[in-house]
């Protein structure tokens, strides 16, 4: 008797999906960072952030997406980025992956709407949570086709509203500075009106160039003067992949006691495998280890010089 073969489809409850962003996006301020960089992606220029008691909203000035531009945007785990690693228009590494940041955005707000426009289309697309959740098996969203406006100009603006949970503009400024590539002269971001800038540190420098078989590590690491130690600073060396700070390291400066106060660094290596929600590396990678051995190095001549 021959068996009888059926198949089984593979559903994946909508709710999953916010849940895995809130675990990949632990603090809700890694959401508007990961926004901010997906406009870096598309070739913005300049990306204003403004943040009220109710909202949040982010404009860019890049180049926008038409309606198979949107379509990707909501596919969950996109290659895109992957087959397309430069951006069309600055050839900026693009610093995006996964797709999944505006599902973690509902976790800190009810409404996620993008509106865009680029060169003759222009739409907007409403993703309310309460709206989406109600009807397990309706998977599509609300989108309105409006009309081009040439004054404006290209670009995408997303809004945040219904939020559930609060942001320090302190916070969410210090997170910018490390987060995305504030340092490309080709891109600026204003928070509030405000330019976000990156902060020169007065010391002694030590530049930084080490090869490793992956690829090149860059950057400098600076010895601030006794008087001007404090620790009220977060201490390590920031190391960054495609510009923004992954994670700050000791390099074994860990056991150094008070000189560790003395030093700060922010080192490139953009090689190096990151975890999903880019908060850390792969550390067991064979990338990560070349690296690390090499930055032990770097900081046995500073240890020396200390």
């Amino acid at each position: 008797m021959e068996p009888n073969r059926e198949t089984l489809a593979i559903t994946v409850d909508k709710s999953h999906l916010i849940t895995i962003g809130e675990k990949l996006y632990t603090q809700s301020i890694e959401l508007i960072r990961e926004l901010v960089n997906n406009a870096y992606d598309a070739d913005a220029s300049v990306v204003e952030v403004e943040i009220t008691e109710d909202r949040i909203v982010i404009k860019d000035n890049g180049s926008g997406m038409d309606l198979k531009g949107l379509k990707q945007y909501f596919n969950i785990g996109s290659p895109e980025k992957k087959y397309h690693p430069k951006s069309p228009k600055f050839k900026r590494d693009r610093i995006g992956q996964f797709g999944i940041g505006k599902f973690a955005t509902l976790s800190a707000c009810g409404s996620f709407t993008v509106s865009t426009q680029s060169r003759d289309f222009a739409a907007e697309v409403v993703f309310d949570k309460e709206e989406w959740g109600e009807s397990e098996d309706n998977w599509h969203l609300p989108m309105t086709t409006l009309s081009y406006e040439a004054s404006r100009g290209d670009g995408t603006t997303i809004t945040l509203s219904k939020l559930t949970k609060k942001f320090n503009i302190e916070d969410v400024e210090e997170r910018l500075i490390e987060g995305v590539p504030i340092r490309d002269k080709d891109f600026a971001v204003y928070l509030n009106g405000k330019r976000v800038m990156s902060r020169e540190l007065p010391g002694r420098r030590f530049p930084v160039i080490e090869g490793t078989p992956y690829g090149p590590i860059h950057g400098e690491i600076v010895i601030l003067p006794s008087a001007q130690t404090t620790t009220s600073e977060p201490l390590g060396i920031e190391c960054k992949v495609k510009q923004v700070t992954v994670k700050r390291e000791y390099f074994g400066m860990d056991t150094w006691g008070r000189d560790m106060a003395r030093v700060r660094g922010l080192i490139y290596a953009d090689f190096l495998p990151v975890t999903t929600d880019r908060s850390g590396f792969i550390v067991d990678s064979e990338e990560y280890k070349a690296f690390y051995g090499a930055m032990l190095k770097v900081m046995e001549d500073v240890k020396a010089y200390l």
